[in-house]
């Protein structure tokens, strides 16, 4: 679908681009080059006579000396001053790109004039900087995500960041942004408690103190099966627990019944709990005779029945294990109520379902088993006392070289074995190496990305990184993790240096599972699904509405754009893709009648409407408000993050939206909207907006599809004029719109995958890289990998340039 688009626009826009422009411009639209072809800065100058009449005629108006609007005064700017002042026009570009100039509601160009004037202006400051400036470096921590990736990779250990370490900042939508990883001694705690906390888990402890963890269980979905959980069960959870010795430890449920009576008890529901998959505990609860001493004994029978639930003894060996509770599934007969549930899959609720689960122990530790991550770290053991000491540097010159990223040095070991010898000192061999361990994660080798400046590097140019600093800046953009073994040796004999190599490296590491980042975490956070937490449909106006549903939306997003990049197809089929991934909660949230179960599947879907990413629950979720639509909040995410523009800041002492008046007649959202732009001042914001927003109206705050105004009960109105004055009615003409401009989308797209890339935000000094990425991708229809090779492949990615003293000060300190 995609390419068909694709096809079409490129032809057109290379037969208007022929007509329209000089022969410069056309060989920079053709992208042979970042600008091959193209004829000296003189020739671009006598150029510009036929366009620098558009500003003129169509801005000076309110850009001039006299108002200054914006801070702009296009009357005294000159064409053949244009390099001089690159950051102002760049903002030129962005904003005809997106059409918010000139303001809707007053005289426009026709839209051939301003591709026109934008493709020469493009092609001015493309030329007037050949050389790209790689940007400042700024010291670089990792984020919570890079610290429990890197510790999975380092340890064979699963750890949750969220419990160890503060929250990260953010900066242009991303959490990897250099400059907003800033550290303060606050945060040095936290990291030297997380190293303390990760490396005793990672060595163990052969006699901990007894413990309870308890896990709160979430009562959706317990009418299905549990992927992980036995066939033949469902409801439950299956818990993923770290158990620090082997030994005897306690299984406590919350308890079950509640009450001398409950509708849920009328029937027997029997109770399994398994650990890695095999069944320890096996429990009848509900039925008649528990009914029988309920009935006659009142209260202490409540007691008696939970108390069956607790201090369920079982036997595990150190390490993480998976432990399951659940329920064996009686029937999938639906409610036998007079009133059929509101929420699909809650019919049967005459069944008992999990809300916690306590595991307590160890009761009698029995020493360490060797778990995944002793099997890591213990490279040797001594067998004598004598050895301990050689034996200790080998594991703490592996564990520091990986962690390192291959920037260990001789006195980094001689630190760290003194870490060793004070925990020898204090518990034997294996307190040593905890003590070591820890230095290694709370070590700045570790926590952050260092690039240092090579013996006889300039100090005032930019420089290629070594080849340890690129692999470690790959396997961060492409895995957020630390580098592997091949990658870091290609980089210690710089073969990295040979682009040939370099771009075999990165569809290699594109073609690996840990590239799965690339959806969960850069997409994640582009698509701004992490707003999703903040937004509670509100329960009674979506009272039919799983309380999951989130969740789901979340999944669904990171299986669809994980599957566009995975199988490197055009990144315009994020817009255009005829499949999604669903399970049977979801789809039948879609109107989807015939996916059944938990699992998620992909689904090819026959409603255009939901096509790609504007058919999202999540993108239209994260875009409304908790009880209504906003055309004005997602006209505003579709600019941002589809078109590439900054959305428009309201005036101060704008009024919100009022809400309808109960007893008076109600009116939709686009009409009370349409009340409100009829001012001016209001128009200019709106009327790019708006009609954004309103081709999306059909679907609802949670992303259903319906055709009548909830409030209004009048149908509803998805037509609008964007601000190219192309008219659209609902997604699909909407969709098409943003196809017949491939190249605006991708290179929105460029732009934030430099941002996660790169680290840093963007300057304009890094637009005409970004555009060479695009022209060069178009010849392959934009596959995902051409972008990503091109980006690597950039000066951005490959050097930098030496950062004030005060900048690395800053970064370090957070002052």
């Amino acid at each position: 679908m995609a390419t068909r688009y694709v096809e079409t626009a490129n032809r057109r826009e290379s037969a208007m681009s022929a007509a329209r422009v000089g022969p410069g411009v056309v060989a920079v639209l053709a992208g042979g080059g970042l600008l091959s072809g193209c004829g000296a800065p003189d020739d671009l100058t006598v150029q510009a006579e036929p366009h620098w009449g558009l500003l003129d005629e169509y801005c000076s108006e309110c850009h001039n000396s006299t108002d200054l609007t914006a801070g702009l005064s296009f009357d005294s700017m000159q064409a053949d001053a244009i390099a001089s002042e690159a950051e102002v026009w760049e903002k030129v570009i962005r904003k005809l790109r997106a059409r918010l100039m000139p303001p809707p509601g007053g005289k426009h160009p026709e839209t051939e004039r301003i591709d026109d004037f934008v493709a020469w202006l493009e092609a001015t400051v493309d030329q007037a900087f050949p050389e790209p400036d790689p940007g400042d470096f700024t010291l670089h921590r990792l984020n919570r995500t890079e610290y429990a990736n890197a510790i999975r990779d380092l340890l064979d250990l699963q750890v949750d960041p969220e419990t160890v370490l503060p929250v990260d900042g953010s900066e242009d939508g991303f959490d990897n942004v250099a400059s907003a990883l800033l550290v303060t001694p606050a945060f040095i705690d936290q990291y030297l408690n997380a190293a303390r906390i990760v490396s005793a888990q990672a060595v163990g402890n052969p006699a901990p103190r007894p413990v309870g963890v308890p896990y709160n269980i979430s009562p959706a979905g317990q009418q299905f099966h549990v992927e992980g959980l036995p066939l033949g069960t469902r409801g439950g959870a299956l818990i993923e627990h770290y158990f620090p010795s082997d030994g005897e430890y306690l299984l406590n449920i919350g308890d079950l019944v509640t009450g001398l009576w409950g509708f849920n008890q009328e029937h027997v529901n029997t109770l399994v709990a398994v650990l890695d998959g095999e069944m320890f505990f096996e429990l009848d609860i509900g039925g008649g005779a528990d009914l029988k001493v309920l009935d006659q004994i009142g209260a202490p029978a409540v007691d008696e029945i939970n108390a069956r639930l607790k201090n369920i003894p079982f036997v595990t060996t150190a390490g993480v294990h998976k432990v399951g509770v659940t329920f064996l599934h009686r029937s999938f007969a639906e409610s036998d109520r007079h009133l059929d549930s509101l929420v699909p899959g809650r019919g049967q609720d005459a069944v008992l379902s999990l809300n916690l689960v306590e595991i307590f122990g160890p009761m009698m530790p029995l020493g360490i088993s060797n778990t995944a991550s002793r099997e890591r770290i213990f490279a040797c053991y001594p067998e004598r006392p004598e050895d301990a000491a050689t034996c200790a540097r080998k594991i703490v010159g592996d564990l520091a070289g990986d962690a390192f990223r291959g920037l260990l040095a001789d006195g980094d070991i001689a630190a760290l074995m003194q870490l060793y010898e004070l925990g020898d000192a204090a518990g034997g061999f294996e307190e040593g190496v905890k003590y070591a361990l820890s230095g290694v994660l709370a070590h700045p080798k570790f926590l952050y990305r260092l690039e240092s400046p090579p013996s006889g590097a300039p100090v005032d140019a930019a420089y290629p990184l070594s080849g340890i600093e690129l692999a470690s800046r790959l396997s961060f953009f492409l895995w957020s993790t630390i580098p592997d073994a091949e990658v870091l040796e290609l980089a210690a004999d710089d073969r990295l240096a040979d682009p040939e190599v370099l771009e075999q490296q990165v569809r290699r590491m594109l073609a690996d599972p840990r590239s799965e980042t690339l959806a969960s975490n850069f997409a994640f956070q582009w698509l701004g699904l992490g707003e999703l937490d903040a937004i509670d449909p509100d329960p009674v106006v979506f009272a039919d509405v799983d309380n999951g549903i989130r969740a789901h939306f979340i999944e669904e997003a990171r299986l669809f754009v994980d599957s566009i990049f995975r199988e490197d197809r055009s990144v315009l089929d994020l817009l255009a893709a005829e499949h999604t991934y669903l399970n049977e909660t979801l789809a039948l949230h879609y109107g989807i009648n015939d996916i059944r179960g938990k699992r998620f599947r992909r689904v090819e879907l026959a409603d255009e409407n939901r096509w790609g990413l504007l058919g999202k629950g999540g993108v239209l979720m994260v875009s409304s408000y908790p009880n209504r639509t906003s055309p004005v909040l997602r006209g505003a995410w579709l600019l941002e993050t589809i078109i590439g523009a900054i959305p428009p800041t309201p005036p101060p002492g704008v009024e919100g939206l009022p809400d309808n008046v109960p007893g008076e007649v109600a009116t939709t959202v686009r009409q009370r909207l349409e009340a409100h732009r009829t001012l001016p001042s209001c128009n200019g914001c709106h009327g790019v907006l708006d009609p954004l927003g309103f081709a999306l109206e059909n679907f609802d705050a949670v992303g259903r599809w319906h055709n009548r105004d909830r409030e209004a009960r009048t149908p509803i109105d998805a037509s609008g004029v964007l601000a190219d004055g192309n008219a659209v009615e609902g997604p699909v003409a909407l969709r098409e719109a943003f196809l017949a401009r491939p190249e605006q989308f991708v290179r929105t797209f460029t732009e934030k995958l430099m941002i996660y890339g790169l680290g840093r935000s963007l300057e304009y000094g890094d637009m005409p890289t970004v555009r060479r990425i695009v022209r060069d991708s178009a010849a392959g229809n934009y596959r995902f990998s051409d972008l990503v090779t091109g980006m690597a492949a950039s000066t951005q990615f490959r050097m930098r340039r030496p950062a004030e003293p005060e900048t690395l000060a800053s970064g370090a300190t957070g002052e």
